[in-house]
């Protein structure tokens, strides 16, 4: 689904975006995740907790049911209906409700929601893995000058490399 870029895009306070790329920006393949690290789990569950956190349709059905201690929204256009889930049919919808509230807020996917949330956001969580898998989704390019970098952990799993980096939005 292409979801489209609202008009006046503003940074929203508060709002980051979550993911774990592979060295060419690849998120998933078939519907999955290409990267289960154990240590990046972690810390998007400890750092998304007591939050919001927005995804679309497709990413809510793979993970297959709410996130607990987080308010769940879906943006989708065919309606979500879930237990602890609100359904957005429009990403001013989903605007209205971020810039109406302090909480922490989390774009966690898919493609098209962090492609259009992309202007909004101050910070960008990347767990960035320094390896290839086939993909057929990816993170959208984006303006690293843009940002400030700072690696909050470095590590390996099953002998692959990768790093967690905060990247927050400069001026």
């Amino acid at each position: 689904m292409t979801i489209a870029k609202a008009q006046n895009t503003k940074p929203i306070q508060h709002l980051a975006m979550i993911a774990c790329v592979s060295k060419d920006l690849g998120l998933g393949n078939n519907g999955e995740l290409l990267w289960h690290i154990p240590e990046d789990m972690k810390f998007f569950r400890k750092t998304t907790s007591g939050g919001i956190v927005v995804m679309g349709r497709k990413t809510f059905e793979s993970i297959g049911h709410s996130l607990p201690k987080r308010r769940n929204i879906v943006l989708s256009r065919r309606e979500v209906k879930s237990d602890r889930v609100e359904w957005c049919s429009s990403i001013e919808e989903v605007v209205k409700i971020l810039q109406e509230t302090d909480e922490p807020k989390f774009i966690i996917g898919g493609a098209s929601l962090y492609e259009a949330f992309l202007p909004y956001i101050e910070t960008l969580y990347l767990t960035e893995v320094n390896a290839k898998k086939p993909a057929d989704t990816y993170f959208p390019k984006w303006d690293r000058s843009q940002f400030q970098a700072q690696k909050l952990q470095s590590d390996s799993y099953e002998d692959v490399e990768y790093q967690i980096i905060k990247y927050t939005k400069k001026g």
